[in-house]
């Protein structure tokens, strides 16, 4: 199986292109949103209009037909399919958005088995993240691109850890990078700036690639931290260099625009990593 992960970072989303007046609701894809087990219908119609939000002009809801009162009752525009669903009519630009509210039983399993046959655009989350940890990878038997987006406590069941070594893996960067932050600063004042930019630039290159390769948990964690050690010298850095290598004025206001917020955001996104997990795309098959 070929594997290919990229973490991903929502402020890094661009945003919803101007539509054409002329479009239609089918001019911007078809989301199938498979969930909605019995008891749990909130889920597929709360994943139903998140589709919707982010621009789908289509959704379908895939459920079980005790979740159709709350299709009904908030998000009237969605069309709806009946368990046990099949998925042979798919068509074009369609993405599955599949586990809010899915459940674990027999049909849930059934489901997933389809689904991995499918070579469409794919939104893993909740429990198909959990059935997936229970059996498999022979449940991806199609190359797809899949998005998998776990809490750490899926995170962990997925990788076979626990779930405090999952959070070390979302907080090594956030300890290193703040922790040291001052400390980066202070050591480019005292040598080259320059040289201290590229050194960290290297150094983040280097356990970006060791994160990447990473064969263990362990190697994993180790990798995020010198990320943050490489980040913390990167941003006092490149703000130093601005300022001491551009005039005041225009120019050098428009420079620290562009720069201050990006380092601004790497502190604001550490915070975010240490309290949320983060998505995670992988292309199977």
């Amino acid at each position: 199986m070929n594997e290919a992960f990229v973490a991903l970072n929502w402020r890094t989303v661009p945003a919803l292109p101007a539509r054409s007046p002329q479009a239609h609701k089918g001019s911007f894809g078809h989301v199938f949103a498979v969930g909605g087990g019995p008891g749990m219908g909130g889920a597929l119609a709360l994943a139903c209009a998140a589709a919707y939000r982010v621009g789908a002009g289509l959704v379908t809801a895939v459920g079980h037909p005790s979740a159709i009162p709350y299709l009904a009752a908030h998000l009237p525009e969605a069309t709806w399919r009946d368990w046990p669903a099949s998925f042979g009519d798919l068509p074009g630009q369609t993405v599955l958005a599949v586990g809010p509210g899915l459940g674990q039983g027999l049909a849930a399993h059934d489901l997933l088995l389809e689904i991995g046959t499918l070579s469409c655009p794919q939104v893993w989350d909740a429990d198909a993240l959990n059935i997936l940890a229970r059996f498999g990878p022979e449940l991806l038997a199609a190359d797809a691109v899949r998005l998998f987006t776990p809490h750490p406590g899926e995170a962990a069941r997925l990788l076979g850890v626990t779930a405090t070594a999952v959070q070390w893996v979302i907080t090594a960067y956030a300890i290193t990078f703040v922790g040291l932050l001052v400390l980066g600063g202070r050591v480019g004042d005292l040598l080259a700036r320059r040289p201290m930019l590229v050194a960290g630039l290297v150094l983040f290159s280097l356990a970006s690639l060791a994160g990447g390769l990473s064969g263990s948990i362990g190697v994993l964690v180790a990798a995020r931290a010198a990320q943050g050690v490489g980040a913390a010298i990167v941003a006092p850095a490149a703000l130093s260099l601005i300022t001491t290598s551009i005039p005041e004025g225009p120019a050098r206001t428009r420079a620290l625009g562009t720069a201050r917020p990006s380092s601004l955001d790497g502190v604001a996104r550490a915070r975010h990593e240490s309290e949320d997990g983060t998505g995670t795309t992988r292309r199977t098959g």
